[in-house]
């Protein structure tokens, strides 16, 4: 009798019988992601794999238990393609150009406060490096109503700015960028853009050669304020600015340095994104406690803090559709992003004039006393009752 050949029939039989029989084995995961939308990937971690001594058929079924799915935390600083690669200035040959350094405070208005004692505000600064055709302009220090380090990218031949902060890199549409440092939809604006001194230069330098660069500054200004590019840019045909006022900021040319670049360093899409990305965050604080101890309460409360208090300092609810810059006894203390709320931890007991304004000059709620602890409630008009 001829012995049956591999393929036949009792093999055929046996296979069936002992896949049957067998105990149930997990099925490996499969290699797929979440829907793109949901911010997760996929990571396989690799291992040695052996055979499963007491498996029927380990020639036959051969799975891989090493395949692991794991969900990654979505990254917090996503960055967005720009809507045109910056090729022109994609290579490391030398470029002209010149770095202007403003030293930028914030005048709260009269109404948001009394004023009764002064503090020293940590002055923002605004850096610009600047050729003929591209500007980089970065966001410095604590006393901005933005998160730290924020850069815009900006060239001369397309609208809109490419942007970096602490929720990643995107490209903005002209008066986005306003909306973006506004918090919000901006509504109601505050005192115009002016631009003082564009005629002289307190570093040295010429007007033929910094002209246009200094357009490309007042583009900048224009993009920040949400106004027309050539409605500011004829205004800087002389140079950068010395003075500039945007709502109730206040910017000072300190320094306004000739130097040459790598091409590279001022293409203005997403390549090269700064390292210094902070983490998000819905409230920032532009003093330090200490500093907000200084402040003048006028003594300790005779009663009990309202219910919801914190136990100590100011917590302010943003109400609004945008964001709020806090004003305590004439000092702009921080800000608080719309819909959120923000802790200041500093003050003393007792009672302070407390307003709010919006980042680009809108006034929002005028000085008016509040308890602390106590809950500061920012509001369009009356706050609706809770």
């Amino acid at each position: 009798m001829r012995p049956w050949g591999c393929g036949g029939p009792w093999l055929a039989g046996w296979v069936a019988l002992a896949t049957a029989c067998a105990p149930d084995r997990p099925r490996p995961p499969r290699h797929e992601g979440p829907a793109p939308e949901d911010g997760l990937g996929v990571e396989v971690e690799s291992e040695e794999w052996a055979p499963d001594p007491n498996d029927p058929l380990p020639a036959l079924a051969v799975p891989d238990p090493s395949v692991r799915i794991h969900a990654r935390t979505p990254d917090p600083h996503p960055i967005a393609a720009a809507n045109h690669a910056d090729q022109e200035y994609a290579s490391d040959a030398p470029v002209r150009a010149r770095r202007y350094v403003y030293r930028v405070r914030m005048a709260v208005p009269a109404g948001a406060g009394t004023g009764r004692v002064r503090v020293t505000v940590p002055a923002a600064e605004l850096h610009v490096d600047v050729s003929d055709d591209r500007l980089r302009a970065r966001f410095v220090g604590t006393g901005w109503p933005i998160a730290p380090g924020s850069e815009v990218r900006l060239r001369r031949d397309r609208p809109g700015v490419y942007l970096f902060d602490d929720r990643g890199g995107r490209p903005l549409e002209p008066g986005r960028l306003a909306a973006w440092f506004e918090g919000g939809p901006v509504t109601r604006r505050g005192p115009p853009l002016y631009i003082y001194g564009t005629h002289g230069f307190p570093r040295g330098g010429r007007p033929e050669e910094d002209d246009r660069k200094g357009e490309l500054v007042c583009a900048l200004l224009a993009e920040l304020n949400g106004e027309a590019r050539d409605s500011v840019v004829r205004r800087c045909e002389l140079g950068a600015p010395n003075l500039w006022r945007m709502g109730f900021w206040r910017g000072q040319q300190t320094a306004g340095v000739p130097l040459e670049l790598p091409r590279s360093a001022l293409r203005a899409d997403e390549r090269g994104p700064p390292r210094d990305l902070v983490a998000p965050r819905e409230s920032r604080p532009f003093l330090e406690p200490e500093a907000l101890r200084r402040l003048d309460g006028g003594g300790a409360p005779a009663d009990a803090p309202p219910e919801g208090a914190p136990p100590e300092g100011l917590r302010v609810d943003n109400e609004t559709a945008d964001r709020a810059i806090v004003a305590v006894e004439g000092v702009a203390i921080g800000w608080v992003d719309a819909g959120a709320s923000g802790l200041f931890v500093g003050l003393d007991p007792g009672t302070y004039e407390v307003g709010t304004i919006r980042p680009l000059g809108a006034v929002v709620q005028r000085g008016r006393p509040v308890r602390v602890p106590g809950v500061h409630r920012v509001c369009d008009g009356r706050c609706p009752r809770r």
